[in-house]
């Protein structure tokens, strides 16, 4: 995972955080858990960390870019498990515009 793609991705954690009014605020860490059956955040939380971080990616890089993609449920590994594999998949896509 490349710092450029954790940055994006501890950017929108903080726009996340932003707009919760939850006590536990989201950690910026490859090791939190974002998504899955073991824990993570709520779906709505997701989707707002989804959109934030395409819109900093557009904002800082100019590309206009899809975290969500058709064909993310039939990976093998969960893009959207941690931080980490958010930021890999992150590199993937960017490595691909």
């Amino acid at each position: 995972m490349s710092t450029q793609s954790l940055d994006i991705i501890y950017a929108a954690i903080d726009v996340v955080n932003d707009m919760e009014e939850d006590d536990m605020p989201l950690e910026k860490s490859p090791e939190t858990k974002l998504f899955g059956t073991d824990g993570g955040i709520d779906s709505l939380s997701l989707i707002n960390l989804v959109v934030a971080a395409e819109k900093i990616i557009e904002t800082e890089t100019g590309k206009t870019i899809a975290l969500v993609q058709e064909d993310i449920m039939s990976m093998e590994n969960n893009p959207f498990a941690t931080v980490a594999s958010l930021a890999d998949h992150l590199d993937s896509i960017l490595a691909e515009s």
